[in-house]
């Protein structure tokens, strides 16, 4: 199993997986270029492990949050609507926009 949060691993991953061919780019394209690519790879897959984690722990927290909402319900223990004036769920839904957008 290769560990993509660490530098190490991605490194590994790279040069295992990617060996051939990047000899290949290597002796049509020269070192330089090979680099390049390789860091671009890198970056990448970085990034890409990044946004994963992100979007996992986003769901993980909006699961939650429902669970508790379920329960609240299933109790009983239903938030009067008068607790959120108009102007609060603008600014509730401004925000949310404002974040997807972003």
């Amino acid at each position: 199993m290769v560990d993509f949060n660490s530098k190490e691993g991605v490194d590994k991953f790279v040069s295992e997986k990617l060996s051939d061919m990047l000899n290949d780019i290597n002796e049509t394209y020269g070192p330089i270029l090979m680099e390049e690519l390789i860091d671009r790879i890198k970056f990448t897959i970085n990034e890409f492990n990044e946004e994963l984690s992100s979007a996992f722990n986003e769901l993980k927290a909006k699961e939650e949050n429902r669970q508790k909402m379920y329960m609240m319900i299933k109790s009983g223990d239903i938030p009067d609507k008068s607790e959120h004036s108009e102007e609060e769920v603008s600014k509730e839904w401004k925000d949310k926009i404002d974040k997807l957008e972003s």
